[in-house]
């Protein structure tokens, strides 16, 4: 299984394969799966699962990096058998994010488990990104990615366990600023940041939850 080019994780897997229901303007996957024409059936590949095997050192992967596995038109029993068999691979960190925060309570995620909400400021997101979504002994985190508007500052952030900040692809349409404040804020909380290149921020910071 070749790596990731994602710069906060080691590899990424998608069992569930089709075109993600959530309608985001920036998405890279729509990107793809329109310029290649690719079969936009959402459907459950448990084969891509077996590939973990080839992973020997223990390794931070992340689940469903091309498609929102808790939306309501996913099928949930998928999502609880890539849980299950993740539970075969304790040595690894499995990270997944979600714009559904409001679903993860269906779930029961084993401690080696992150687990994420993306926030871009696109709406009105202070009740879904509240950290209360995320239950158990799992690590929390939000992914500001992108930022559209300064909203996303005033987001809470005081018990989670990590921030990710990124930017649009193929660039950024946020104000350095706004990131300023995120830190800044993150800093207050003794909270790991992890900058992605694509922010342009001019300050290096890739840091991780203990």
């Amino acid at each position: 299984m070749t790596k990731t080019k994602i710069e906060w994780c080691d590899y990424s897997r998608n069992p569930i394969k089709g075109y993600c229901p959530n309608d985001c303007f920036y998405c890279y996957a729509h990107r793809r799966y329109n310029r290649f024409k690719l079969d936009k059936t959402i459907r459950f590949v448990p084969a891509d699962l077996d590939k973990l095997k080839t992973i020997k050192q223990p390794s931070k992967i992340f689940i469903g990096s091309e498609m929102e596995m808790y939306h309501k038109k996913i099928n949930p029993m998928w999502v609880n058998e890539i849980i299950e068999y993740s539970r075969n691979y304790p040595q690894h960190t499995f990270i997944t994010l979600t714009k559904c925060p409001e679903n993860l309570n269906k779930f029961v995620f084993p401690k080696n488990w992150w687990i994420g909400i993306t926030v871009d400021g696109s709406k009105s997101e202070y009740r879904l990104c509240l950290p209360d979504y995320i239950y158990g002994k799992n690590k929390r985190f939000i992914s500001f990615e992108p930022i559209l508007n300064a909203s996303v500052t005033q987001i809470g952030i005081k018990y989670l366990d990590w921030i990710i900040i990124g930017g649009k692809h193929p660039g950024p349409v946020h104000k350095k600023e706004w990131i300023d404040d995120i830190v800044r804020r993150a800093d207050d909380f003794n909270i790991p940041v992890f900058i992605k290149s694509n922010a342009n921020y001019p300050i290096k910071r890739q840091e991780y939850p203990e």
